[in-house]
């Protein structure tokens, strides 16, 4: 019967680990210089590759064949002569935010686009995403720095 006590306390503990204090800010399509009422939709799916981070300048650049939904309209082709499209995969544990800013330094000639995961629970399973965000149209001699924190 110890046994049986012993076994329930720990299971009800572990998962009891997953329930406390879990605590995530609210999640926003992002800060600085993101279009925030633009929502991406990816219709390419295989073709993306989660190491690597995307600048998508162009028509013939946009292999993954991404459109834009802006304020829950309809799904349009994104005009690169206005727009550039930035992606970057990242993930955390059980319960995940990722906070996306996008700061442009013109003097530098950069955008810093920073992603920060905030994650709560003890579990094994991960939650990703790919994070693309729709920004104004980046100059050609520009660079992004991608960071997540």
């Amino acid at each position: 019967m110890k046994k049986i006590i012993f076994i329930t306390t720990i299971l009800a503990l572990g998962y009891s680990c997953n329930k406390i204090n879990c605590s995530l800010p609210a999640q926003t399509n992002g800060t600085g210089e993101i279009i925030s009422n633009a929502e991406i939709v990816q219709t390419n799916i295989l073709d993306v590759d989660f190491n690597r981070e995307y600048v998508i300048n162009s028509d013939s650049a946009n292999t993954i064949d991404a459109k834009v939904e802006f304020n829950n309209g309809t799904t349009d082709s994104i005009n690169f002569t206005n727009y550039t499209l930035l992606g970057k995969w990242a993930e955390g544990g059980c319960n995940v935010v990722i906070e996306r800013d996008v700061e442009r330094k013109n003097s530098e000639k950069r955008l810093i686009y920073t992603l920060e995961v905030h994650e709560c629970g003890n579990c094994d399973m991960l939650t990703g995403s790919m994070n693309w965000v729709l920004v104004p149209k980046i100059p050609e001699d520009y660079t992004v720095e991608f960071i997540v924190k």
